[in-house]
Formats: structure tokens, sequence, C-alpha cells
């Protein structure tokens, strides 16, 4: 199966404002009688949370909104979307509750805004 690609119309860059790129959480804490706990890796394969958001021209949204429903099957599938910090395309997908939100700026001006998981 081929992992669908970012779309080269759509913007290739979050909008800095509101950019976050997380660690994912691969550890597993366990209580004791007395102290802070034990704490220690559970697993290596944990998604890296990131969130942003687009500026976009309606033309745009319609095609995100297409690539959403068609290309990743209503946003089921991973899709590869260019590193933010200039490497290797990153293989992510939608977060649960993260599809895209579209907010009008201004006329022809919107942005959307979504969480994705990077996987491992």
């Amino acid at each position: 199966m081929t992992v669908p690609a970012w779309p080269a119309t759509l913007p290739q860059d979050f909008d800095r404002q509101g950019f976050v790129l997380a660690e994912g959480d691969g550890r597993l804490k366990s209580p004791t009688d007395t102290g802070p706990g034990k704490m220690r890796r559970r697993s290596t394969a944990v998604a890296d949370p990131m969130q942003g958001q687009m500026t976009m021209r309606l033309a745009q949204v319609l095609t995100l909104r297409g690539f959403v429903a068609n290309d990743t099957a209503g946003g089921s599938l991973p899709f590869s979307i260019p590193d933010p910090f200039g490497g290797d395309p990153l293989l992510v997908q939608f977060a649960d509750q993260g599809l895209p939100q579209y907010q009008n700026l201004s006329g022809d001006l919107w942005t959307a805004t979504f969480k994705l998981d990077v996987l491992p």
C-alpha cells in the first residue's frame, strides 16, 4: 500500500504561532509503599503529538477537505508530511479528535487547525 503524501498545492509549513511538537510518553510509573515511585521505559514505539495551524486560501481548504475524505479515508490512514525541522518527510496520522477545523479569517483567507501523531 502506498502512503499518500501531503498535497504539494497546500502550505508545506505550519504557521509559527501555535505550533507544538511534543515528545511521546513511553514511560510506565509504578507506585511504591513509600517514596516517589518507580519509573521505567514501557515502549520506544510511541507517537509524538504535533499540532498547529496553516493559513490558506479557500481553494486550498477544499483540497485539504478532499485529501482528508479520500486519500486518508476520512482521517483514518497515515500519510507523509514535510518535516517542520527540514528533515525527511514524517509519517503521521490525524490524532484522536484532531481532524482539521476551519476558520474564516476574512474573505478568501482561512486557517486550518489540526492535530497529528508522528508515528515511530
